[in-house]
């Protein structure tokens, strides 16, 4: 009895598995809908018999300025054009497509665009197709290509379209060989920043719409010009290449939220409000500063700066209200501006090289500093402006509201 009931276990055993086996040879039939896509020429739909897995990149269809990213069903699942999948009897696989880059002859080489649905998410432009260099990204390139995360734009690009990156809501970071529409534009000539790019004329309206954090520009370029950057509040950490000689005015004017960045040591010169209110920003300075506007660094997080020989004023505002700790002024300086220094609260070291005019309300309300703050060489003083003195008690004058005494 009990070996009747143990052959009968057997036989019920091998017939699940003979089961099993017939049904994962089983022969069924799949569908395949090119959507107007085509395969060895015809776009009419394939229809495979298939025993098992079917891998379908067995038929990858083609499509003018598209290329095949995958298949759905008709319960709407989607799957990869490389994916290897089980299929079910009576299947039907609608191809799904995405563009594709494309190039078009120009004068010095091809200028890049994307095809209608193209899902790029890291792109990475060439420098060369088809043996020449992509010199250009052309008038709205990427526009409305919301999966893009990430882009690099290669040196070889001299010239960007108005609107390239318009609709490009995705983009956290990009790689770019200069900011604007061209990579010849002179520092104060106005090239429209990346607001053209992003199909702006410039200002600081379209920060509001895009969520760029990250901005890395190559050894390629040589200076930002005026206004790149100004007002993109969602931007966080600027790279800055080796080769920057020149900040332009307004470059990072109102990039409220930018974390840090660092000026190379060739970068000399610094434009009109080119860091205003960039008061979060850790601002590293490497090389020494020999060119600054006014407001260059007003209500700004720089916290200590080198100024070269050759300097010969700090502007008028030049540091109103930013944490600089201490600066050394070199035996160029004749001269600092009206409210050059002014609100600077952390200021707690001046170093003087020569006679030096201070104008109204020079370090006023620099509520850190006192008389032991003042360094002077055996050449340094400091002297005043018709109209200033270093009486703190008096609305106009260079100290007004700070502890430093020695003047009354």
């Amino acid at each position: 009895m009990k070996k009747s009931a143990a052959l009968i276990l057997i036989l019920a055993v091998v017939a699940v598995a003979a089961a099993v086996i017939l049904t994962a040879c089983a022969t069924v039939s799949v569908t395949f809908d090119l959507n107007g896509g085509t395969v060895d020429g015809s776009g009419e739909s394939v229809v495979m018999n298939v025993s098992g897995q079917l891998d379908l990149s067995e038929i990858l269809p083609e499509k003018e300025d598209s290329a095949i990213s995958g298949w759905t069903d008709e319960e709407g699942n989607f799957y990869g054009a490389y994916s290897v999948i089980t299929p079910q009897d009576g299947m039907r696989l609608t191809a799904v497509y995405e563009g594709v880059l494309e190039y078009t002859r120009v004068d010095d080489g091809y200028a890049v665009s994307a095809t209608e649905g193209y899902a790029g998410v890291n792109v990475v432009i060439p420098e060369e197709y088809n043996g020449m260099p992509v010199t250009e990204v052309a008038e709205n390139a990427f526009s409305g290509c919301t999966s893009m995360k990430t882009l690099r734009i290669p040196d070889s690009v001299k010239r960007v379209g108005k609107g390239a990156l318009s609709g490009c809501t995705s983009l956290e970071s990009i790689v770019i060989p200069f900011a604007g529409a061209s990579a010849d534009t002179p520092v104060g000539v106005n090239n429209m920043g990346m607001a053209y790019m992003f199909g702006f004329s410039g200002g600081s309206s379209w920060a509001k719409d895009y969520g760029l954090k990250q901005v890395t520009v190559t050894d390629a370029a040589t200076v930002i010009p005026n206004g790149a950057f100004e007002g993109m509040t969602s931007l966080q950490y600027v790279n800055l290449g080796e080769n920057i000689t020149e900040i332009g005015a307004r470059a990072f004017s109102n990039c409220s939220n930018l974390v840090s960045v660092t000026l190379p040591e060739k970068c000399v010169s610094i434009g009109a409000y080119a860091f205003a209110n960039c008061s979060k920003a850790a601002i590293t300075v490497k090389g020494a500063i020999t060119v600054l506007g006014s407001y260059s660094f007003s209500n700004s997080g720089i916290t200590a700066i080198t100024l070269g020989e050759g300097i010969t004023s700090i502007p008028d505002n030049c540091f109103y209200g930013s944490s600089l700790r201490s600066i050394v002024l070199p035996s160029s300086v004749t001269s600092v501006g009206s409210a050059a220094f002014r609100n600077c609260t952390r200021l707690t070291g001046v170093t003087v090289n020569s006679v030096v005019t201070l104008r109204s309300s020079a370090f006023s309300e620099c509520s850190a500093l006192t008389n032991d703050s003042l360094h002077f060489s055996s050449g340094g003083s400091f002297a005043f402006a018709e109209g200033v003195s270093g009486d703190t008690a008096t609305l106009g004058s260079a100290f007004y509201r700070t502890g430093v005494t020695m003047y009354n």
